[in-house]
């Protein structure tokens, strides 16, 4: 039987947070012993980025040096 992506993504979503966090322990434990490809790399690179939003309006930057 084949799975689809699509079905393990959905299901990883449906776990809680502590859930989640183990399961990112075991996969990085997997990938561990054994060499990755490139391709199998940058998909952990990829899977590991979070994206946290825009920026609030109005946030600058700059520093105040006094």
């Amino acid at each position: 039987m084949a799975v689809q992506l699509q079905d393990v993504v959905e299901l990883a979503e449906a776990l809680s947070d502590d859930e989640k966090a183990q399961l990112v322990l075991w996969l990085l434990d997997r990938i561990k012993s054994h060499e990755l490809a490139p391709r199998e790399r940058l998909a952990v690179f990829d899977s590991m980025t979070v994206d946290l939003g825009a920026v609030l309006p109005g946030y600058s930057d700059r520093r105040d040096i006094s």
